[in-house]
């Protein structure tokens, strides 16, 4: 494929960061040395790199002629064919210099037609120390071509020239020694801004350490001179250029950043950095997945930042930075040098002296003047601390008099202060006191509306046999007079027989009619069930008196081992009709649980207040008794070995629900959900107390319109080793 490429293409922006050093250049113009424009070159690209050198004869009528001195072929993946001529006549110790140590490969062959005589190999991907300046001979015959193919991931920039032996080894001498005084030069730079820094503890000096050390190390790869550090790594001695050139370029962000203050005064201009950062990070990120081109390319689009810091200087300056002027004046004297050398570079400006003295003046002006400008800036600071020190002390005077004027004012403002805090302490213990009374009060109150629930329960339910018993007991006694007249009758029958009386048997028949209009068999089989419901009715007088017995202890601090099965079913007792007659009470208990060592009078009473807040919250949900229901669960839990050790009771409900936050809150003192009048707030703080003496553990499960169930999980212990705690 022809190409001729627009000079220009693939400058290398880098260079607008970085430095590098030319200046044997000048030597350039001495004798010995044939004119540039005594080389003619044409150029062929080769983008798929697949043509062969015996080949390139076939493509001859594709070649164009460069019209230019400096050839600039730009970026490219591609292969470049280049055919120089011009050479024939030069004596045989002229030498061809293609002078530009940056190329990865170049390969020179010397063609007869397809036959290839002979080639030669270098570049810089080869790290090899003779390649600095790569240099090769011209072929004998004056009908051979001589052809050069060129690879590289960095701007293909060709200038050619033909140089006598002894002046390749004179230019690279020289060339080695100016290289030497400007890496001296950017030491003695590096040496006394590392002092500073560390003096200092700037940050700005740190920063500006690293950018010295990266151009520094820029300018050695501009010139080939890093392959002396990577050796013939491959990887390296390819990518080297591009990961120097990236890190000086992160380096020059962050001293910019720090020298002119962006967060201060260009804030906005902070994202601008960071994005710059971001495309140095990713051309660090891309030399490291092997794309060395990309990672090329994205060094020269970081570059772009070089006038973008001018234009933050000027912002900068404007606004009151006295560092940005320093910073203006060094930058803008390196973008001249910079530009001076790319127009050298194209051909623009001719190659002498002068021209290669453009860069190295600039570069080092530019680093003299930051470092004179960080100097500046440290006695700015100086000035700042010793006008701030003396402004300081000005004001402790000054506050040391209103202090001393102040001090009685204050002492009497304290004095009259703390009266008034003793009044309002005095005040606030006289509430506090008032406070736990009426609390006092309350707690007594809401016991006493346990007892009185208990009573209220107690008169109900003992009413009941009672009145059963006396019902039947007044059966009862009616029936024993009809039978005692039925056995009076007979009795006297039976002894007017014995005694052979006259109308004995008359005696006998009155007495079985008598027998027979009382119906002696109704009579004696109505006279024990009277007498079984007489028992019965004292069987249950005797279980609520034993209930009693057990509640009638609920404000003795004893522990006694007790069954809660049996505090369970006491406090459903003392409750009684007043809550079976408003809600299905359904009990299941496992068989014979282990005995608990509690207060067993308080014990009922957390039951009975559980039972009652279930049924009344069955009674806020449904109107009709068959579908209210509440459920009383107790049973034993047990360890992996079949040990009890603890006792589990539920108390569920269907009734109206509480949602979380109410759940959260229900243990909270006078907290209430129920009508003004109908409660105090304190039966569950209560139950809550008595449940963390026995050292309970309370979960309460709870969703609106579904129901609340009251897990109450009581551990096994022994009495001695815990009735202490509980006491």
């Amino acid at each position: 494929m022809q190409c001729h490429p627009p000079y220009g293409r693939g400058l290398m922006l880098h260079r607008v960061l970085f430095l590098f050093l030319l200046p044997l250049l000048a030597g350039c113009g001495e004798t010995g040395v044939v004119p540039v424009d005594a080389l003619r070159l044409e150029a062929f690209e080769d983008a798929a790199s697949v043509v062969r050198p015996e080949q390139v004869h076939l493509q001859l009528a594709q070649l164009e002629p460069l019209e230019s001195d400096h050839p600039n072929l730009g970026s490219s993946s591609s292969t470049w064919w280049v055919r120089v001529s011009g050479w024939q006549g030069a004596p045989r110790n002229a030498r061809i210099v293609l002078d530009n140590p940056t190329l990865d490969h170049i390969d020179a062959f010397f063609l007869d037609g397809p036959r290839v005589l002979g080639n030669v190999t270098s570049g810089a991907a080869l790290g090899l120390e003779k390649d600095l300046i790569p240099t090769f001979e011209i072929p004998i015959n004056e009908g051979h071509e001589l052809w050069f193919r060129v690879r590289s991931s960095k701007p293909v920039l060709l200038p050619f020239s033909l140089i006598r032996v002894d002046k390749v080894e004179l230019l690279r001498s020289r060339r080695d020694l100016a290289v030497a005084l400007y890496t001296g030069m950017v030491l003695a730079i590096l040496i006394y801004n590392l002092f500073l820094a560390f003096s200092t503890g700037q940050r700005a000096y740190f920063s500006y350490i690293f950018v010295v050390l990266t151009v520094g190390l820029v300018q050695w790869g501009f010139n080939g001179y890093d392959r002396l550090i990577w050796g013939d790594v491959p990887w390296l001695a390819l990518n080297g250029l591009t990961l120097t050139g990236a890190f000086s370029g992160l380096a020059a962000l962050i001293f910019a950043r720090h020298f002119l203050e962006v967060r201060r005064y260009t804030p906005k201009w902070n994202r601008l950095i960071q994005v710059l950062l971001a495309v140095y990070g990713a051309a660090l990120l891309a030399a490291i997945l092997g794309r060395p081109m990309v990672a090329y390319n994205l060094v020269n689009l970081g570059a772009l930042s070089a006038p973008a810091m001018l234009v933050l200087s000027i912002i900068s300056w404007r606004r009151g930075n006295p560092s940005a002027p320093w910073y203006f004046v060094a930058w803008l004297i390196f973008l001249i040098a910079v530009t001076m050398q790319a127009l050298r570079d194209f051909g623009v400006m001719p190659s002498t002296q002068m021209t290669a003295a453009f860069m190295p003046i600039g570069t080092v002006l530019e680093m003299l003047l930051l470092s004179f400008a960080l100097g500046n800036r440290i006695n700015q600071l100086k000035r700042s601390s010793d006008e701030a020190n003396a402004k300081a002390l000005a004001a402790s005077l000054e506050n040391e008099r209103i202090v001393k004027e102040q001090n009685a004012e204050l002492e009497a403002r304290v004095r009259r202060r703390t009266e008034a805090l003793a009044e309002a302490n005095r005040d606030l213990s006289s509430t506090l006191d008032r406070l736990k009374g009426a609390q006092d009060q309350l707690i007594q109150t809401e016991k006493l509306a346990s007892l009185g629930q208990m009573t209220a329960g107690i008169a109900h339910e003992l009413n009941n046999p009672i009145n059963y018993v006396q019902s039947n007991a007044t059966s009862l006694s009616r029936d024993l007079e009809e039978l005692i007249e039925i056995i009076e009758a007979h009795s006297s029958a039976l002894a007017a027989l014995a005694e052979g009386a006259p109308g004995a048997g008359d005696m006998v028949d009155r007495a079985r009619e008598r027998a027979r209009q009382l119906d002696l068999g109704f009579l004696m089989d109505e006279s024990r069930q009277l007498i079984k419901g007489i028992l019965e009715g004292a069987d249950r007088t005797a279980r609520i008196v034993r209930g009693l017995r057990i509640f009638g202890r609920m404000d003795g601090d004893d522990l006694v081992e007790a069954s809660l099965q049996d505090l369970l079913e006491a406090s459903i007792t003392v409750l009684g009709n007043r809550a079976r007659s408003k809600a299905r009470i359904e009990v299941e208990f496992d068989d014979e649980p282990p005995l608990l060592w509690c207060q067993s009078g308080k014990l009922s009473q957390v039951f009975m207040n559980i039972v009652v807040n279930a049924v009344q919250a069955t009674e806020s949900r449904w109107p009709e008794i068959e579908d209210r229901l509440v459920q009383v669960q107790l049973k034993t839990i047990s360890s992996g070995e079949g040990e009890p050790t603890a006792l589990e009771v539920r108390v569920r409900d269907n009734g109206t629900g509480m949602d979380d936050v109410t759940r959260q809150r229900i243990f909270d003192p006078f907290y209430t959900t129920k009508d003004v009048g109908k409660g105090t707030g304190l039966g569950l703080s209560i139950v809550k107390g008595i449940l963390d003496d026995h050292g309970a553990e309370v979960t309460v499960e709870s969703a609106l319109e579904v129901g609340t169930c009251f897990i109450l999980t009581f551990p096994l212990r022994v009495e001695g080793a815990e009735a202490s705690k509980v006491a």
